[in-house]
């Protein structure tokens, strides 16, 4: 007699086998001649009893393995059918416009901050309403987000041809200026991420003053992006996501699981010696418990890095991090063990980034806090440093003349308000600036490694020449004296620094060759699944090039 876990294999497997007959049967997949001969002599064979099902000892294992991709497919475009994007972002203001859009309009009545409000009601006339609101709060937008999070996932995958920029590093952009304004014009869709989500967890450790301040200042801030969600274009400036990756325990710890190798590893650098474990690191750590028994093992004082803006010594550094924000974080006011862990909180945002930046589906990771830049440009480095022998890593000279760029100055559009991003949609400009900008934005962005010289100088002059051609494209739409929202196009130009990551150095393990097939294969990706082996050595090729180009960008500018 069978098992209920085998029963219950088989009837997906029916159901399947079913799913894969009626999408053919409607066309929806569509298979080239070789494979559509395999197939319908496959089904040729297939039985079905009277009610329909099928007999499970004449379907073969072709059909099988496609019925398994066409069951996702079908999943896929049910999900984008329950919902749209558009819709899930009205859903989501909605919650925020209900409970905070009163304090959100005397905000901008008073020309004030999402900082200052927020600071205000928690401190200086605190709320007890607004205290008790929180947990039913986020209660509610957990379970928003488990309802429609896959949707919008798959409705940004079908969004092929697009600039996807992924924003990481941080819970949110900063409440001072508006991401969208600094880089919507080089961008399709900017991916923001649920701050409520990010930081759930550290409101069981806020105290209340915290909780209601940080759900105030995440709630403002948010409100702010409304009009850019909610502006109907078929590919939106802004869409607010929850992090997949975040909501599930079982995500939560792959993250956190790929965080801690990886501060495994960052430690191996800070102090010269190699880790077997994560709990001989903490042991190691705990038995540096005094500032100069740390400052005395650290081999490499560069990588102890809490904060680029922070100038003090290292051992001043260290002493405030044991009173600061890093000895609440881990519980500890032990110098080693901070100092052990130092990676791991970045290291772990690192790879949710790319995770997310995989799942929507080529999405270009943004980041634009210089620590987290770092620690992320660290994080290509030691999946390069462990998945290519070192003799390749020691001899490429890409990421160390990326790196030389970080004090490049380059003028672009970097400072148009939300207003002026809309108007530049729904006029047409956008077309007009995309098309004088484009050869410059894909030499930027998207520079093969191929196109290289061997030599750092060369890698340098290449990106260099992609700048200065920026800066012509610039000047060209300058000198067509546009208006945008009432003011001269000119007026919006920022003068600032470009970095560009190298994925050369980076692991396939985060799906670089993932987004090159969701290049590669239209959808629903199952037409082409009999490939010569000439077309498939061309796809390792290609996945192998892709890993070789540059991966993530951090824009700043100043005033």
């Amino acid at each position: 007699m069978k098992s209920r876990e085998e029963r219950e294999y088989e009837d997906r497997v029916k159901r399947r086998v079913l799913i894969l007959r009626d999408l053919m049967k409607e066309g929806k997949i569509v298979y080239d001649k070789g494979m559509q001969d395999v197939l319908e002599e496959s089904f040729s064979k297939a039985r079905f009893d009277k009610d329909g099902n099928p007999d499970l000892s004449t379907i073969d294992g072709v059909i099988r393995s496609l019925a398994l991709m066409a069951e996702h497919f079908d999943h896929k475009e049910k999900a984008k059918g329950a919902i749209s994007l558009h819709e899930i972002q009205e859903h989501y203001f909605k919650i925020f416009e209900i409970n905070f859009g009163s304090i959100y309009d005397m905000m901008i009545e008073a020309k004030s901050t999402p900082h200052n409000i927020a600071e205000f009601f928690a401190y200086e006339q605190p709320n007890d309403d607004i205290e008790r609101s929180i947990e039913p709060l986020i209660h509610c937008i957990n379970e928003f987000w488990k309802e429609v999070a896959e949707a919008g996932y798959y409705h940004l995958q079908d969004q092929y041809n697009t600039v996807k920029a992924v924003f990481g590093g941080d819970l949110f952009p900063s409440h001072c200026e508006n991401i969208a304004s600094k880089c919507g014009i080089y961008t399709d869709t900017i991916i923001l991420p649920c701050p409520i989500i990010r930081s759930r967890h550290m409101f069981k450790v806020w105290d209340k003053n915290q909780r209601v301040y940080y759900i105030l200042k995440h709630a403002l801030n948010i409100l702010q992006y409304k009009t850019l969600a909610l502006a109907d274009f078929e590919n939106p400036i802004v869409v607010i996501l929850a992090d997949k990756e975040m909501m599930h325990e079982h995500y939560f710890n792959q993250v956190y699981e790929l965080g801690e190798s990886d501060s495994l590893y960052h430690a191996s650098k800070v102090f010269g010696r190699n880790f077997s474990s994560f709990d001989e690191l903490i042991k190691f750590g705990e038995e540096l418990n005094t500032i100069e028994k740390v400052i005395k093992e650290i081999k490499d004082p560069s990588r102890v890095l809490f904060d680029t803006d922070i100038k003090d010594s290292l051992a001043q550094q260290i002493e405030n991090q044991t009173k600061g924000l890093a000895g609440k974080t881990f519980n500890t006011n032990n110098p080693g063990l901070i100092v052990s862990l130092v990676g791991l909180g970045r290291m772990s945002i690192s790879n949710e980034l790319l995770l997310k930046s995989m799942n929507i589906g080529g999405g270009i990771p943004l980041i634009d806090a210089p620590t987290s830049w770092q620690y992320f440009k660290w994080k290509l480095e030691y999946d390069g440093e462990r998945t290519l022998s070192e003799s390749v890593v020691t001899n490429s000279h890409i990421l160390q003349a990326l790196n030389s760029l970080k004090n490049t100055n380059l003028r672009w559009i970097g400072r148009i308000p939300p207003e002026g991003l809309i108007e530049i949609r729904k006029s047409g400009a956008i077309n007009d600036i995309r098309n004088i900008l484009s050869d410059s934005i894909d030499k930027i962005a998207l520079a093969s490694y191929l196109d290289y010289a061997s030599t750092t100088a060369r890698v340098y002059d290449n990106l260099n020449r992609a700048f200065t051609d920026h800066d012509k494209a610039i000047k060209k739409l300058v000198a067509k004296k546009w208006k945008i929202a009432g003011k001269d196009f000119g007026s919006w130009l920022v003068m600032g620094t470009f970095e560009i990551a190298s994925a050369y150095t980076g692991t396939p393990l985060y799906g670089v060759s993932t987004a090159i097939l969701s290049q590669l294969f239209d959808a629903p990706k199952l037409k082409d699944l009999a490939k010569s082996v000439k077309s498939i050595k061309e796809i390792e090729k290609e996945k192998q090039n892709m890993m070789k180009s540059p991966l993530g960008m951090m824009i700043q500018y100043r005033e």
